[in-house]
């Protein structure tokens, strides 16, 4: 039986790699931003299967080579296996998408029992969206698997928020994460305060309090639920925790489009 959980095995991996990347790539290069960026930075406690970055500067072929690299790197494999990650297996490059705006990486993690875990690395190559800052990772996850600290370059909350929102807004298909990453970033950013303004248009707050309301209970528990700890899953797999997050998220953006007024 692993010692982690599955999410967790993500997470370490997650961890790593970032730490071997930020030895190959400039801190001014690349910013951490998703669900990942909220989980090290920000007190998210919802874990994440994938992890994106927006990155400049570095060719294509460059990166993809870099990547491949690490992924590869006996050490960098070997340093996994004492979690509980048996392998891991890159992506056929050949069939990867590698263009000038996005650069995909599917990797998948082999547990010590067996199991096979989906993970997806993606880069982005449409500027850098925000302020982006360079800190340590929250002690509390470096703690709970004995890493070593580590510093990356991230967004900061006020991005992440602007981020959100747009992603809340923008997206084909609305989702209840973006709705709960916003519940939990709310509470990092006060309107009226001497903190810079928001930067997003008022027509795209309007679609995103709107959208709120789209999405349903069920929704939120197979997609944000099943990526809380089992301490957390109890206390919000329920109906009435949902609609509270709902309601809150919705006056989070009211208040921001009331102080553009």
């Amino acid at each position: 039986m692993d010692k982690y959980t599955h999410l967790q095995l993500r997470e370490v991996f997650h961890v790593e790699f970032l730490r071997w990347l930020g030895r190959k790539v400039k801190a001014e290069h690349y910013a951490l931003k998703g669900g990942v960026n909220l989980r090290f930075f920000f007190k998210s406690f919802r874990y994440s299967e994938d992890m994106d970055l927006d990155v400049r500067i570095i060719r294509v072929a460059d990166l993809t080579e870099i990547v491949m690299k690490i992924l590869n790197a006996a050490a960098f494999q070997g340093n996994l296996k004492p979690f509980g990650i048996a392998a891991v297996v890159p992506p056929n490059i050949g069939k990867a998408k590698q263009t000038e705006t996005t650069q995909r990486f599917k990797i998948h993690l082999i547990s010590s029992s067996g199991d096979d875990l989906f993970t997806k690395i993606e880069f982005s190559r449409r500027g850098l969206a925000g302020k982006v800052i360079t800190g340590a990772i929250d002690d509390a996850i470096s703690r709970s698997y004995k890493l070593a600290p580590l510093f990356i370059a991230h967004y900061d909350a006020q991005s992440a928020i602007e981020q959100k929102i747009s992603a809340l807004a923008g997206r084909s298909v609305v989702q209840a994460r973006d709705i709960f990453d916003l519940h939990l970033l709310s509470s990092q950013y006060h309107t009226g305060s001497d903190e810079r303004k928001l930067g997003i248009k008022p027509g795209i707050l309007t679609k995103a309090y709107e959208r709120v309301f789209e999405v349903e209970f069920e929704q939120f528990r197979d997609t944000v639920v099943s990526y809380l700890s089992a301490d957390d899953q109890p206390v919000y797999d329920n109906p009435g925790a949902w609609e509270d997050i709902r309601l809150k998220t919705a006056n989070f953006i009211e208040e921001v489009r009331k102080s553009y007024a």
